[in-house]
């Protein structure tokens, strides 16, 4: 486990994946230097909304229990149904949800202000362990992505693995990939800071990012979208360091691109 800077106070901390409490040992050696003022920022699969049931009770009295504020971004693994029935509010300048007196979900596409820091986020990213796609085509009746039409992709859907698929609306949502107005708001928002922010928070990497570990993002239609605006991201926007997860590594692209899972790092004030 990487920590830094773990002296300081009012720090705003970051780490990947929890996946509901499957994940969050991690924080076993950051638990006792977190105060009241300090933020935990999960990238992503947090876990906190997933089937609405004893279950996400505990994670979410697990989360409540931290002394600090934990922000947390959506990832590909929440049931989105669910979450996007929490009331929208605006926080240090952007969107956000209350999922606890101490659970905070940073929306898509925002900038906030945090200690400090001009922050982005931007949470989502296509499965890569559901197969479901055909599935939910043909539940929504090849209409549920965002009303954009993928019936010319529909034979090539037959090719991907079936076995051991989510199940649409059951372990699956399509609003894991972002929609092209959220991606609008995301472009507007960043120019009304100049195209210029301390840090950028996303649960999934540009195309760059996926080939240095080897990996060929999503050729599938939906995915598009999303890496392509990451691509935009990289030629267009001026940033101090971008932080991602979902990939389940913890490495170091360069000085400005890190991945995390199980590391945690601070954003230096």
């Amino acid at each position: 486990m990487i920590i830094l800077g773990v002296t300081k106070t009012n720090g705003i901390y970051i780490t990947g994946d929890t996946h509901g409490t499957y994940d969050v040992s991690k924080l076993s050696k950051l638990k006792p230097i977190l105060t009241e003022d300090d933020y935990l920022i999960v990238l992503g699969d947090f876990g906190v909304c997933w089937d609405n049931n004893g279950e996400d009770n505990k994670v979410r009295s697990f989360w409540n229990r931290h002394k600090c504020r934990t922000l947390f971004l959506d990832g590909n693994h929440e049931n989105f149904d669910l979450l996007n029935k929490y009331h929208v509010s605006e926080w240090n300048g952007g969107k956000v949800q209350e999922l606890g007196k101490k659970i905070t979900h940073l929306m898509r596409g925002q900038v906030f202000e945090i200690e400090g820091k001009t922050i982005f986020t931007f949470g989502g990213a296509a499965s890569h362990d559901c197969g479901s796609p055909l599935d939910a085509l043909i539940a929504s009746h090849l209409d549920d992505f965002h009303g954009r039409d993928f019936k010319a992709d529909y034979d090539n859907l037959l090719k991907y693995e079936q076995r051991e698929c989510r199940a649409a609306g059951r372990s699956w949502w399509a609003a894991e990939v972002p929609t092209p107005e959220e991606i609008v708001e995301a472009k507007a928002n960043l120019a009304k800071v100049g195209n210029k922010v301390d840090c950028i928070l996303t649960h999934t990497g540009s195309s760059r990012m996926y080939r240095h570990l080897g990996y060929t993002p999503n050729e599938r239609p939906w995915d598009r979208d999303l890496i392509e605006f990451f691509d935009w991201i990289e030629h267009n926007v001026e940033f101090e360091h971008w932080w991602f997860g979902h990939l389940h590594q913890d490495f170091v692209y360069d000085e400005k691109h890190i991945g995390l899972y199980d590391a945690i790092r601070e954003i230096v004030q």
